[in-house]
């Protein structure tokens, strides 16, 4: 892989993972997730990491957001590595510097969607006033004008993943993570969700990386990661169609 050919901590990378081994239980019952992974993030792209079921896609996920300690190896997050930060450490870094898309949208049904929208500012330390200002100011800019006092229960599928969208980028973080975000999508409002993911990634200082079973979407990816059975197997410079089978 290519990242090898450069040093870890390199500026021209969001995200570089060498030699990541992460297991789960013990004895009969250990299960090695992942086995010595490495994997590049560049600024400025969309990566996707695809690859069959159970392979280790979401585990690589949530060590690269720094929500799942690791056994072996080292995790940088634009040159910050997070293998040598405390948990408190890796904890406020999550919290000015990542944004998370779920597949199901995990948005809070007793709010509203401009108070769905404020949580990563207040927890960041922002007054209301102010969150609620820039959570308005971010809806408007998923498409959601007008919609800010609504229910998530009374909006479409699509219109709760541009809420789900506005939250992960209103503390405007410089990485994105996105597990499976259009799944629960018809096709055109995937395509709607991939397509200003892709926009949101062409800022230089940002990256968004994207785990998804959805081929439907594969050719939204700027570069491609196969994973298979704990391991990186393959990166594709340009989009290609994969050939696996998910299991």
């Amino acid at each position: 892989m290519d990242n090898q050919q450069h040093k870890i901590g390199s500026n021209e990378y969001a995200v570089q993972v060498h030699g990541v081994i992460k297991s789960f239980g013990s004895g009969d019952a250990k299960t090695v997730a992942l086995k010595g992974v490495d994997f590049d993030a560049r600024q400025g792209e969309l990566l996707m990491i695809v690859g069959p079921s159970g392979c280790g896609k979401t585990t690589l996920l949530s060590v690269i957001a720094g929500t799942l300690a690791f056994d072996a190896g080292k995790v940088n997050v634009f040159g910050n590595p997070l293998h040598a930060m405390s948990k408190s450490e890796t904890t406020l870094f999550r919290g000015k510097n990542i944004g998370f898309i779920f597949q199901q949208f995990n948005l809070i049904p007793t709010l509203s969607c401009v108070e769905n929208v404020s949580v990563p500012l207040l927890i960041n330390g922002a007054t209301r006033a102010a969150a609620e200002k820039k959570a308005t100011e971010v809806l408007e800019v998923v498409g959601l004008k007008g919609r800010e006092n609504e229910r998530p229960t009374n909006l479409s599928g699509g219109q709760q993943q541009r809420v789900a969208i506005a939250r992960s980028l209103v503390h405007e973080p410089r990485l994105i993570i996105c597990d499976e975000p259009t799944s629960a999508l018809d096709k055109d409002n995937g395509a709607k969700i991939m397509e200003l993911l892709r926009e949101i990634a062409r800022a230089p200082d940002r990256c968004v990386i994207v785990v998804s079973h959805d081929n439907r979407i594969y050719h939204f990816a700027d570069r491609m990661t196969e994973m298979e059975d704990g391991k990186v197997q393959r990166v594709h410079e340009t989009y290609k169609p994969v050939n696996f089978k998910d299991q």
